[in-house]
């Protein structure tokens, strides 16, 4: 049997890693899906020996060794990762197919506990399935457009509690709100009741992706009735069913603050 003599030996030790999650497909971040696809960072905060490997779904993140080549073969110790300062890492994560809503993010990274973070399918990414879903576009009441909101639906199943679902509107307003874990109606009910609410920013702007964590409330107009707002309103859904939602008398769906 050949004895083989290590000469030199590189160790990286990963500072953490970023799991990129679907918003649509799950209530928290524990039930979501992964992204089938990697996302593009655009950084505007790091450090400048930060190094990063994506792969569908997660980025893996390690910074440059200072000590070069280790000679021969690593020791335990040598293996062992050293515990090092968390680092801000601040900037944009972008679906280069488009099928995600860019988003922005801060976080202190380096302890390599991992970190989640959800993205949102744009309109060319959805795909409704059986349980249906809803669609608008969003508008404050100035008629300006509504970037980036995010959305909440609420359904009361009876006798199971409640479902909740999340969509996001892209730069120009528009979502597309998927219900994919929504049950087939009871025996002797035909239909769902569901409330829903909205988080915006006045100060939005289309060309800049935002964290939605920097949303806040906000009012919406009821389906029915004009000049009528609250935070949520309540309207009815079916399963299976593709729902456009407007405000009464509009063609689209109004939204102002609090």
């Amino acid at each position: 049997m050949k004895q083989i003599h290590v000469l030199e030996t590189n160790i990286l030790h990963a500072s953490d890693v970023i799991y990129w999650l679907d918003g649509s497909s799950g209530q928290t971040t524990t039930d979501m899906q992964r992204l089938t696809r990697p996302v593009f960072l655009q950084l505007s905060t790091r450090p400048a020996d930060l190094q990063y490997l994506h792969r569908p779904g997660k980025t893996a993140l390690w910074r440059r060794p200072a000590s070069g080549m280790l000679q021969g073969a690593p020791s335990e110790a040598d293996k062992t990762r050293s515990d090092t300062p968390t680092f801000p890492l601040i900037g944009n994560a972008i679906d280069p197919e488009g099928r995600y809503i860019p988003r922005a993010f801060s976080i202190a990274a380096g302890n390599a506990a991992g970190h989640a973070l959800v993205m949102y399918p744009t309109p060319l990414g959805t795909r409704f399935g059986k349980g249906g879903g809803l669609l608008g576009t969003l508008r404050f009441t100035d008629g300006s457009i509504t970037p980036w909101a995010l959305l909440t639906l609420v359904v009361s199943i009876p006798g199971g509690g409640t479902q909740t679902f999340r969509g996001q509107a892209d730069h120009r307003g528009d979502f597309m709100l998927p219900m994919h874990r929504l049950p087939p109606l009871p025996e002797g009910i035909d239909q769902y009741a569901a409330q829903l609410s909205v988080a915006a920013l006045l100060t939005a702007d289309p060309a800049l992706p935002l964290d939605t964590a920097d949303l806040v409330a906000m009012d919406l107009e009821d389906l029915q009735s004009s000049n009528s707002f609250s935070n949520p309103i309540g309207l009815q859904v079916v399963p299976g069913e593709i729902r456009p939602i407007r405000s009464a008398g509009k063609d689209h769906l109004t939204v102002q603050p609090s």
